[in-house]
């Protein structure tokens, strides 16, 4: 336990002696994070275990300001002891930059709440990587499936902040990810699993998962695209509102890069079962913080409630130019969600499924693309199993089609909520959602050429 805060105090003094060098060099305004963490990964291919990784890295980011010009620097190293040395070679002359529309006092010092400290389930799933992956392979292998890949990874490590407004903050980190992808004859299945406390029943939860819509889709046939009803899994959903939430950056909007450029806080812009929150505290989250990047608290921020645009989300720059208060989302650059959760309904996926005449239930998505932010035009190819479902049940795996739609149809179309939400992260969810399925009316469809 005395380790553990000898480094927290140690990354925490190292970020204050930075920001000490980055001041003395005549810079009026900083802010320093310093994050120290370390990794254990195991891959899984061939039906086993097959490299185990494990590393661990520094990485240190600084604001400086000066006459309102912004610079940000970021780099990462082995040696913690050897920080302030590079910071000293590298302090660059921004002198020549134009002073930024975005400028913005840094805030001050704000009560802030218990920082999140790492679970014993973390530790121990550290401790004993290849042994809970031997459990997850077992547990696969029980369904005759013909091969089996993924990655079971965890995290642990120390974040600190300092800034000239007088924030000095650190807290401790500690996450698990996973993923795994079954094939069996023609098909697949995929489900990942992330969070900071670390059950072993939700990864075989996910295994299975997997495990299954690999088996009940080993046989492919071919169906006309068209206009679908559609039953999105929580890995679809947490791809797509991903995508939501990176349009709600305050940044975004005024870049022209999002769907609420134009829009109006308490605009009604989707369904009525459409409730998204940004959620940092809470202690489940793999993305949980206790202060952003500028040294604010977090808080809960409801983005879209029942349908209605609430909130964009923002940085003290972004919120000065707007005119309100952060939303303690800071990015140094560009404000974002920490962990997004959509509000469960009432339906289980059985329920689901019975209420669709004619559709398709989509289990995984890759390569979402988009055509135009403003409206929202996108693309996305369907990946792994993929079911034709008529009159209330599913009659059979399909090959893979291309779903090319508009997110705001998407979002306002929704006719039902699942009850079950799953916490997801992996390649195509970069932030952490927890998500149910759900039930889209009248998605648009296309043939995957490939």
């Amino acid at each position: 336990m005395k380790a553990k805060v000898k480094e927290k105090d140690i990354v925490l003094k190292t970020a204050e002696r930075v920001l000490e060098e980055v001041l003395k060099a005549g810079y009026s305004e900083s802010i320093v994070l310093i994050d120290k963490s370390k990794s254990v990964m195991v891959k899984i291919a061939n039906n086993q275990p097959s490299i185990v990784q494990s590393w661990d890295e520094t990485t240190v980011t600084m604001c400086m300001v000066k006459n309102k010009r912004v610079a940000v620097v970021s780099f990462e190293t082995s040696n913690i002891e050897n920080i302030v040395k590079t910071v000293r070679k590298m302090l660059p002359e921004i002198s020549f930059i134009e002073e930024s529309e975005y400028y913005a006092p840094l805030p001050k010092p704000e009560a802030t709440s218990v920082p999140f400290t790492i679970h014993r389930s973390i530790i121990e799933a550290f401790e004993k990587p290849e042994k809970i992956v031997d459990s997850i392979v077992s547990i696969a292998l029980t369904y005759n499936v013909d091969k089996i890949a993924g990655m079971f990874k965890v995290s642990m490590g120390v974040h600190s902040l300092a800034s000239s407004a007088g924030v000095s903050l650190v807290e401790e980190h500690g996450t698990y990810e996973y993923y795994i992808r079954v094939f069996k004859g023609e098909g697949s299945g995929q489900w990942a699993s992330a969070g900071r406390i670390f059950r072993e029943k939700n990864i075989a939860e996910a295994t299975r998962i997997a495990s299954e819509y690999a088996m009940e889709s080993s046989k492919l046939e071919t169906v006309e695209p068209g206009v679908y009803d559609i039953i999105l899994s929580p890995m679809v959903v947490g791809n797509l509102l991903n995508v939501i939430g990176r349009m709600a950056s305050a940044l975004n909007v005024d870049m022209g890069f999002s769907i609420f450029a134009g829009k109006r806080v308490n605009e009604k812009m989707f369904s009525s079962k459409l409730t998204l929150i940004d959620d940092p505290v809470n202690p489940e989250s793999y993305g949980a913080t206790s202060f952003d990047d500028e040294g604010l608290p977090t808080r809960r921020n409801i983005i879209i409630e029942n349908g209605v645009f609430k909130t964009l989300l923002h940085n003290s720059k972004t919120a000065a130019k707007y005119g309100v208060k952060s939303t303690s989302n800071a990015g140094l650059i560009v404000p974002h969600p920490w962990s997004l959760e959509l509000r469960p309904g009432e339906l289980t996926l059985e329920e689901l499924i019975s209420k669709v005449k004619n559709g398709i239930l989509v289990t995984n998505n890759w390569y979402t693309r988009m055509q135009n932010y403003v409206e929202g035009s996108f693309s996305t190819v369907t990946r792994d199993a993929l079911f034709l479902i008529r009159d209330g049940r599913i009659v059979k795996a399909i090959r893979k089609l291309r779903i090319a739609d508009k997110l705001p149809r998407i979002f306002n179309n929704i006719k039902e909520v699942g009850n079950r939400p799953y916490q997801i992260k992996w390649w195509e969810v970069k932030t952490p959602v927890f998500a149910p399925y759900i039930l889209v009316e009248k998605v648009h469809t296309t043939k995957h050429m490939l």
